[in-house]
């Protein structure tokens, strides 16, 4: 969390729960499972048990609901873009059953509408419950051993997962440094509570000192690796040794079983 209260998306948060103690590698593969499933899915009754299942899952690893919220609330924009597309362009072959303000609400739209954006909800949910459960130092680490079959390639995997961290890492800096340049501006005069093209306009505007200030942070990161001796595809050691144990096969079996048992249930 920032320093002045505000949550960055999906912004990893401490606690001591049952799936914060999870092996971050127990969490991804349920989540790709999902995602392979959802994608062929196309029943109403796979995608509800499941972000009922996930959203409790969040609420008992200690996040608020407050917090949650505020997470939800930047993609509720996306979401309601998502249902108004497939209510005003598709179904236009069903029955008609409501007319406001001229526009022609049928079935099969209401139907799609509803589909993609439960679609769009699950996928943001599980993405959710592995960002906001895992620190990103625990991700990098998951991805890097996902992808060490990859070192026989010769490919960096190693630096794709530095990569990882160090974006993960500096989304919140980055945000802060975005925060208080708008507050600088607002000290200034600058207005915020105009109409929507202003906003967007002198939003974009302060885009461009947090771009040159995330370039002189970049330069001093590189910087700091170089003296420290990093060099790029040598063999390099972590600080903790994640291992699968039998909570994360229980959890693996489990949640693998019930995402199947409920896909052929529902398709």
């Amino acid at each position: 969390m920032l320093s002045n209260g505000q949550v960055v998306l999906g912004q990893y948060t401490p606690a001591d729960s049952y799936l914060h103690k999870l092996d971050t590698r127990a969490k991804i593969l349920p989540v790709l499972l999902i995602l392979i499933l959802g994608m062929f899915s196309h029943s109403l009754l796979f995608y509800v048990p499941l972000i009922i299942g996930i959203l409790s899952g969040l609420l008992l690893s200690g996040l608020s609901p407050q917090r949650l919220l505020s997470n939800y609330k930047p993609l509720l924009l996306l979401i309601v873009i998502t249902a108004l597309y497939h209510l005003i362009f598709s179904g236009r072959e069903t029955e008609l059953l409501w007319q406001p303000f001229g526009l022609s609400i049928r079935e099969g739209a209401l139907t799609m509408a509803l589909f993609f954006s439960m679609r769009l909800i699950l996928f943001i949910s599980i993405v959710f419950i592995v960002t906001m459960t895992s620190s990103p130092s625990q991700l990098s680490e998951a991805i890097v051993w996902f992808l060490s079959p990859l070192r026989h390639f010769r490919f960096p995997v190693d630096d794709i997962g530095l990569i990882l961290f160090m974006a993960i890492r500096f989304i919140p800096l980055v945000y802060e440094e975005f925060v208080t340049i708008r507050n600088a501006q607002k000290m200034r005069g600058l207005r915020f509570d105009v109409s929507l093209p202003k906003k967007v306009r002198r939003t974009v505007a302060i885009l461009i000192p947090v771009f040159i200030a995330s370039l002189n942070r970049a330069d001093e990161l590189a910087l700091a690796l170089q003296v420290r001796g990093y060099r790029s595809n040598k063999p390099r050691t972590v600080y903790t040794h994640a291992r699968i144990g039998s909570r994360e096969y229980l959890f693996l079996g489990l949640t693998t079983l019930a995402v199947f048992l409920l896909f052929r249930v529902t398709a």
